[in-house]
């Protein structure tokens, strides 16, 4: 540690003597509500001396030469709208600063013009928001520590959210919900799980395929979301892609967790079009060559691929063509491991997997009237995954014969429409409609004790879902805002469907407190593996998943929030959900799907299902944020839950997302060595309740010489609790034409040993702790210029 502070203060000493630099900060200011240009909106450089500012042309967009590099702070207004203040935002050298407003008009209460002059930080961008709801930044996906750009990892700061107590993957659990009942949303079009080596039935994985440099701020939802989102059950992200530079040419080089990576981005045409490119191919194999762990994990290889193309103001609209897509492969070679480390494998195997995930989309936006627009959304989206599992032999060589092989690919088509339409400042109409065709190709082989093969998968199948939803923003007052709104679901597969009210109100009690709550019934139908589980008969294979119903889930989420000074705000929620028609087996077992989404071995292949079993969640939560401000700031999250199921046999159990609690606390603080070099010190530490498990019986395992799980006991249990710190060391350096920033995230710092799993060892006959990934180091050097 001391040679790292040594080698960044040598960085700070050459730096030291450069001259301040200066930058352009540029953008549009729009309507928030009707996306039309505010022509004459002032934009002002708070704590500037003398004060600079500018006003919007006509097309709304400004520009400010000559801003000092470093944190600025923003104010926009305009007369009848709401002001507008941005704080800390960070202004580089290396690149253009292109920062985007929307204003929200102010409500006229009889003749006295009421204006909120200023909006809370932390809430959502879309504003049909009103609880459960917030937005990121990207600047925070690389500030926490721990989060290494991911934005999954970033969420998982967030009240009501856990990792899974899984260092090795970034999935998403909400309120105790399954990650499979999380939306994945990217520039208005729904997308398969986005991360590297994802399987047929999971939500998340070990490295994301999302790039956060690519990535403008976005929304993250955990509760009695608005209708325009559906099918889904936990939560939503709703991405979007931030725009190329449409003036100059601007490229960052980049090595760090998620590879060595190249962007490049600049002008089609000066002042309209432009393009957005980055390529990353994996370092986690170099990391593994210097003797760094993974765990249980093979060595991972990675590669994708992020691009945007704008074209704004044409003659026909505005036009922009997105995409990102993803491979990976790893082999987990048990004939590769020492005698010590086979004779603790109940089953010894090779296992080779390959996945890929990509997505292309083209949107249109055009202006029906000052006031209204259509924006239309055509996306084609698929996955595949690809896993061979040879067994071996006594002697540790393969045996005759694959055990296991499977191949799947998923794909989906499909068109997203909507028109918004703002009546007036106070009553705002957002309607639209999804169209999507699932195709889906899967076989797999699994050998039978007896001898032979069994299939369970055999297929190659299509089929539609539709969506329509409506909603409506109405402001009675300039205290009140009711949004409210319907969606509605069919899969043409079985014919099932669902229709879902939404309703959600915000209320200020002043200019500090806010009240909030929000209702809403979401449905999701199945993924579509389980629809097409075989069931072998006597003389035929049958469908006997196929006519599964969408699970619903109902929401109840009510909020308080307190602003006790500017950037400091207290935050609490309470939430209960319902969902009722969980898939469960026919016979009296503990099964559920509910408990499946969050393990690299996808859903389990179980047949005759029916929508008979039950859930509920319930809890509370609490946020103290201060937001980064006087050169620091902290985050303070705690969550207490209960996440119940019943499945066929009629017993409340723990769903194996029942950890009770999470707590986390981050803080972090700059020093600025000049005005254009900042060392800045992140910290992140986790306590949270162990993960479930399906306990081993040790005496029958022993008796059978390999494990066996004790049903009747299904997640009675938890593995110790969980605890983790993180800490992030950087350096950023301004020079005149480009910026360096060099940082070193240490993933459990203490190397605390967490309990990933327990498994038996039927050489010594007794279960054995498999530990999480122990103290990890994880340098990123960035460069833009």
């Amino acid at each position: 540690m001391k040679k790292i502070i040594l080698l960044i203060s040598a960085f700070a000493l050459i730096n030291f003597a450069q001259a301040q630099q200066k930058q352009t900060v540029r953008g549009q200011i729009l309507d928030k509500q009707a996306q039309f240009p505010l022509i004459g909106a002032s934009v002002t450089l708070l704590n500037s001396d003398p004060l600079q500012g500018t006003t919007s042309d006509a097309d709304g967009k400004y520009r400010l030469e000559n801003v000092l590099v470093g944190r600025q702070s923003f104010k926009v207004s305009y007369v009848g709208y709401k002001d507008v203040y941005v704080s800390n935002i960070v202004v580089s050298s290396g690149k253009e600063l292109v920062l985007n407003f929307e204003l929200e008009e102010a409500i006229v209460e009889g003749e006295e013009l009421v204006i909120k002059s200023k909006k809370n930080k932390g809430e959502a961008n879309n504003e049909l928001i009103a609880v459960s709801g917030r937005s990121f930044s990207i600047d925070e996906t690389q500030r926490f520590a721990g989060s290494l750009g991911d934005p999954s990892r970033m969420a998982s700061n967030f009240a009501g959210v856990a990792g899974g107590g899984n260092d090795q993957r970034n999935d998403i659990i909400i309120r105790g919900n399954s990650p499979l009942g999380l939306l994945w949303r990217l520039e208005g079009a729904d997308i398969p799980n986005p991360n590297h080596f994802g399987n047929q039935g999971a939500n998340g994985g070990p490295v994301s395929i999302l790039n956060n440099n690519t990535l403008a701020n976005s929304d993250f939802i955990t509760g009695a979301w608005p209708a325009e989102y559906g099918s889904a059950s936990s939560g939503v992200f709703d991405l979007k892609m931030r725009n190329g530079n449409n003036e100059k040419n601007e490229y960052t080089a980049q090595i760090g967790f998620n590879g060595v990576e190249l962007m490049a981005e600049g002008p089609i045409k000066k002042g309209g079009a432009s393009y957005l490119i980055s390529y990353r191919y994996s370092t986690l194999a170099a990391f593994d060559a210097l003797g760094i762990s993974f765990g249980e994990s093979g060595i991972p290889f990675y590669q994708d691929l992020t691009f945007k193309f704008n074209f704004p103001e044409t003659k026909l609209g505005s036009f922009s063509l997105f995409g990102i897509g993803g491979k990976s492969n790893t082999d987990i070679f048990d004939s590769k491991l020492d005698s010590t480390a086979r004779s603790k494998r109940a089953f010894q195997q090779d296992i080779q997997f390959n996945s890929a995930m990509g997505v292309g989309g083209l949107t249109h936006t055009i202006r029906t009237s000052k006031n209204a627009y259509i924006k239309t959304v055509l996306s084609v989206s698929g996955e595949s995954n690809r896993t061979i599992v040879d067994s071996l032999s006594d002697n540790y060589t393969k045996a005759s014969g694959l055990f296991f092989s499977s191949n799947s690919k998923s794909a989906r088509n499909a068109i997203h429409t909507f028109y918004n339409h703002k009546i007036n400042a106070r009553s705002t109409v957002k309607g639209g409609f999804i169209a999507t065709r699932f195709f889906i190709d899967m076989v797999d082989s699994l050998r039978k004790q007896e001898g032979g093969y069994r299939r369970d998968f055999d297929l190659t199948e299509s089929t539609f879902l539709t969506q329509a939803y409506i909603n409506w923003q109405y402001k009675p007052s300039a205290k009140l805002v009711i949004n409210s709104g319907l969606h509605f679901n069919h899969l043409f597969l079985n014919n099932s469907g669902s229709i879902e009210p939404r309703i959600s109100t915000k209320y200020s009690l002043n200019s500090k407190s806010t009240l909030s709550l929000g209702y809403g019934l979401h449905g999701q139908g199945q993924p579509l593996p389980v629809y097409f589980q075989l069931t072998e008969g006597f003389d035929n294979s049958y469908l006997t998943n196929k006519n599964l119903s969408f699970t619903n889930s109902h929401h109840i989420v009510g909020g308080y929030e307190l602003l006790l000074s500017s950037d400091l705000r207290l935050k609490t929620e309470a939430y209960f959900q319902q969902l009722n028609n969980v898939p469960v087996t026919q016979t009296p077992s503990f099964y559920s799907v509910i408990n499946f989404g969050a393990d690299f071995g996808g859903l389990p292949n179980v047949d005759s299902l029916v929508n008979e079993g039950s859930a509920r969640n319930y809890g509370m939560e609490l946020t103290l944020e201060k937001f980064f401000s006087r050169g620091y700031y902290y985050l303070v999250t705690a969550s207490v839950f209960e996440s119940k199921y019943k499945a066929s046999d009629a017993v409340w159990r723990n769903t194996a997302f029942n950890s009770n609690f999470v707590i986390n606390v981050l803080a972090g603080k700059e020093y600025t060595l000049r005005k254009n070099n900042i060392l800045s010190f992140n910290i992140k530490v986790t306590y949270a309740g162990g993960r479930r498990e399906v306990p081993i019986d040790l005496e029958q395992s022993r008796l059978e010489g390999q494990a066996v799980l004790d049903y009747d006991r299904a997640y009675e249990s938890r593995l110790p609790d969980f605890f983790r710190t993180d800490f992030r060391i950087g350096y950023t350096s301004n020079s005149k034409r480009f910026t360096q920033e060099w940082a070193l995230d240490l993933r459990n710092v203490f190397n605390i040993q967490n309990i990933f799993l327990r498994q038996f060892n039927p050489s010594a006959g007794n279960i054995e702790d498999l530990y999480q990934i122990a103290f990890f180091p994880v340098p990123l050097y960035r460069l833009q210029f």
